[in-house]
């Protein structure tokens, strides 16, 4: 199997774009574009005429020495293939990772199952909530948990309404509020990755950002998607407190479901590990399509402690 190693100069972006857009297993994350605006540097494994890409995302954080780690805003990465991603395709190309990456962290897409024989690597499986929208609006309804359903009628007592015009300087704003009442406190890094990424994704035509408003237009509950393919991706969201309350993020899902419903396409929840939000989402129908988070640490004794 031919698999070389290329700069990121030297990848062509329209072949590697290609591979991305008609794998089996494409996710947005593996463009080019995207890439570059939540990676701190990143360097490509490629197969053939680009038939395989695989890209590899790394900074030299630790002392000087290279290693591998997962970007923010970028949940799932690994092998990208017009061909069977199999386990020969796979383990060919983790053994074409440089050694130069003394630590590696890849988050392997759940079309990367194979990942899973591996014998010399930490693997961790992580969830991921898909809602399958191919199917008539009452039949998902009827999968609605009670607290989802009651949240829904609860949302329904004060005349929300949808809206699509929300800035992304806005937006972005807050969810950091939002984020920061809670006590969570992200580096700026990612804020300012969620702008280039927002931005990209609405000058290509993939993306949206929707809200539920009051009747004063006051923002209750805001999502920014991502579209690729059939998926449908919740690359952030927010809810006000006071949205919190009165269901915002019930109702602004509910009426996306309903919009988008017999149609071939998924809601792609990414996530999550905390509880009460995958409770959230498991209460729409959706299931648990996991990842695969690859750890392979080779650093010298004196540094293996620090992974």
């Amino acid at each position: 199997m031919d698999v070389r190693l290329l700069s990121r100069e030297a990848i062509e972006a329209p072949k590697w774009n290609g591979c991305v857009h008609y794998a089996a297993n494409s996710k947005i994350y593996g463009y080019t574009w995207y890439l570059d605006n939540v990676a701190e540097d990143w360097v490509g494994l490629v197969e053939g005429d680009y038939q395989s890409v695989f890209p590899l995302v790394f900074n030299r954080k630790l002392m000087g020495i290279k290693q591998l780690y997962k970007p923010l805003l970028c949940q799932q990465l690994g092998l990208f293939s017009v061909n069977v991603c199999n386990q020969e395709r796979i383990h060919h190309f983790i053994e074409a990772i440089p050694s130069e990456f003394k630590f590696q962290e890849i988050a392997f897409n759940d079309g990367n199952k194979s990942v899973l024989k591996l014998k010399d690597a930490s693997i961790q499986l992580k969830d991921n909530y898909r809602l399958d929208l191919n199917q008539s609006y009452e039949n998902i309804h009827q999968n609605y948990s009670k607290n989802v359903k009651r949240n829904i009628k609860k949302a329904w007592k004060h005349d929300f309404f949808l809206n699509s015009n929300l800035k992304p300087e806005k937006f972005v704003a807050a969810v950091k509020k939002a984020q920061e009442e809670k006590g969570v406190r992200h580096p700026d890094a990612l804020y300012h990755a969620a702008h280039r990424i927002i931005y990209n994704c609405l000058h290509r035509g993939k993306g949206v950002i929707m809200t539920a408003e009051d009747h004063t237009k006051q923002l209750q509950s805001a999502i920014f998607f991502m579209f690729n393919g059939m998926d449908m991706v919740n690359l952030m969201n927010v809810s006000t407190a006071e949205g919190k309350d009165k269901g915002a993020m019930a109702f602004l899902l509910d009426a996306v479901i309903q919009r988008e419903s017999n149609k071939r396409k998924f809601i792609d929840f990414e996530g999550s590990s905390v509880e009460g939000i995958a409770r959230f989402y498991k209460g729409f129908g959706a299931l648990n399509v996991p990842y695969y988070n690859y750890t392979l640490n080779k650093l010298p004794w004196w540094l293996k402690w620090s992974k």
